[in-house]
């Protein structure tokens, strides 16, 4: 045998050693990593997502257990709904769906907290309505939506003031409609949440009044799914570690997560510079929720909102076991 016939010959058999070795390394390698469980998340189209964004631009469920798949919804009440009709296995929440739906008596419990905000809901009014203060919202038009965080905030502000909502003409409308009900003058002041407040004032500019409500109101944005089994606790985990991962980017690369948030929801770069000091990403399940969940069933149970009175055992709605796999000291609640 020539030495060039032996030289292509030891080339071949090298060749076809990587190529079985490599086919070995794969099958291996599939036996290390079981095969992905699809899981869909009902994600609010808010920059309270921003966890959810980020996760999704830096690809951290890659080396989870999950193979996630996002609808994108308005609110999260839509997001309880796709939850709920079976449309999706997880969604995002705030505090006040939690409370509402609870003292429902619907079936559902959240996993973690996300983000924390003391100024995403806010007070709206017309200049020409002369609405100064909240007690001059008396008899007055106000455009929220209902069972939202957005009909709670605006019940607190009049509690404070020695008003209930049934001092004010309550209008409902979706999230999303609430500029339209503004700018056709079917309202006197609405209560939006961000971006829609954000975008109203920039629209407006000096035809619409921002009120100071800031640290008058703490919202939360949570991960719910219908109770859980062994599966769901163990797709919830994976859909948390994910969720670390993007924390820790926002956490360390804070301009970049926002230019995700920006190219995500079309906004502009002056909306994140206005609302991004209002939030705190951060992975919880804290006595806070609990007790922020209870104070807002028992103003449903005692005012006219809700027609259901009986308060429910709220530790029912929260399952710390996935989070504790994760992260055991963001979890500092006792059920």
């Amino acid at each position: 045998m020539s030495v060039v016939v032996k030289r292509n010959f030891g080339l071949f058999a090298a060749v076809v050693c990587l190529l079985f070795a490599g086919f070995i390394f794969s099958r291996i390698q599939s036996f290390w990593q079981p095969e992905k469980l699809p899981v869909v998340i009902a994600v609010s189209k808010t920059p309270l997502s921003t966890p959810f964004y980020v996760a999704k631009s830096i690809d951290a469920f890659k080396n989870t257990c999950v193979d996630v798949e996002f609808h994108h919804v308005i609110g999260g009440q839509m997001a309880f709904t796709n939850v709920m009709s079976g449309q999706a296995d997880f969604g995002t929440i705030s505090d006040s769906v939690i409370a509402f739906q609870s003292l429902a008596q619907k079936k559902f419990v959240s996993h973690a907290t996300f983000v924390h905000s003391d100024n995403d809901v806010k007070l709206l009014s017309r200049p020409s309505a002369e609405i100064k203060t909240i007690a001059d919202l008396r008899a007055r038009r106000v455009g929220v939506t209902k069972v939202t965080a957005s009909e709670y905030f605006l019940s607190s502000l009049l509690a404070m003031n020695g008003m209930s909502v049934a001092d004010v003409d309550l209008v409902n409308y979706k999230p999303e409609q609430l500029l339209t009900a503004y700018l056709n003058n079917e309202v006197d002041a609405i209560v939006p949440w961000e971006p829609f407040a954000f975008k109203s004032i920039h629209l407006l500019g000096n035809e619409i009044n921002l009120h100071d409500t800031k640290n008058l109101n703490s919202l939360s944005f949570n991960l719910i799914s219908l109770p859980a089994d062994n599966v769901t606790v163990n797709k919830a985990k994976c859909v948390i570690e994910g969720l670390a991962k993007a924390i820790d980017f926002i956490s360390s690369k804070p301009q970049a997560a926002q230019n995700i948030v920006i190219n995500e929801l079309g906004l502009e770069p002056d909306f994140i510079d206005w609302v991004w000091p209002d939030y705190i990403f951060k992975l919880s399940l804290n006595q806070s929720l609990l007790l922020s969940i209870k104070a807002q069933a028992l103003w449903l149970a005692e005012s006219q909102v809700s027609d259901h009175k009986q308060l429910p055992q709220f530790n029912h709605f929260i399952d710390s076991r996935a989070l504790l796999q994760v992260d055991s000291g963001a979890v500092t609640l006792s059920l």
